[in-house]
């Protein structure tokens, strides 16, 4: 059963802009370790970015919280399975609001246009984790209501 659904579209041009202004303390703010080790380098880095905080942004609505105490950004990470697919791991207080609200399962697809990266994200309730990555959203620890 769908327990949220979230989408969200960013310019990458704004991505760009925020990332020369506030450097590699903005980076860390928003994004895990992982990702940011993970970002190409060269004109494919903006759009990666850019899509990432489409994606937790669509993950924040999915969960019914947005970003904030019960889903802090860097509680989010997306990252790639074995075909190139994006998976999306939560942690910390993002992880205890999917176990609140007994969501199993965290669906997700990215985009990429020339000037805009887009994320849409389904969460299921119940369900089981991606088989990928079997950590990757908290499974429900009571029956959902």
């Amino acid at each position: 059963m769908i327990a949220g659904i979230g989408t969200d579209v960013i310019e990458t041009e704004r991505m760009r802009s925020a990332i020369l202004r506030h450097g590699d303390h903005f980076l860390a703010h928003v994004f895990t370790p992982a990702e940011i080790a993970a970002a190409p380098v060269g004109p494919a880095r903006d759009p990666y970015f850019a899509a990432r905080w489409a994606a937790k942004e669509a993950v924040a609505k999915a969960l019914g919280t947005g970003i904030g105490a019960d889903c802090a950004w860097t509680d989010i990470a997306v990252s790639r399975g074995p075909a190139g697919e994006p998976l999306v791991e939560l942690s910390g207080a993002a992880r205890a609001t999917a176990r609140r609200r007994g969501i199993g399962r965290i669906h997700i697809s990215l985009s990429h246009e020339r000037n805009l990266a887009a994320a849409m994200v389904v969460a299921e309730q119940g369900g089981e984790p991606n088989p990928h990555r079997p950590d990757s959203v908290a499974a429900p620890t009571t029956p959902a209501s």
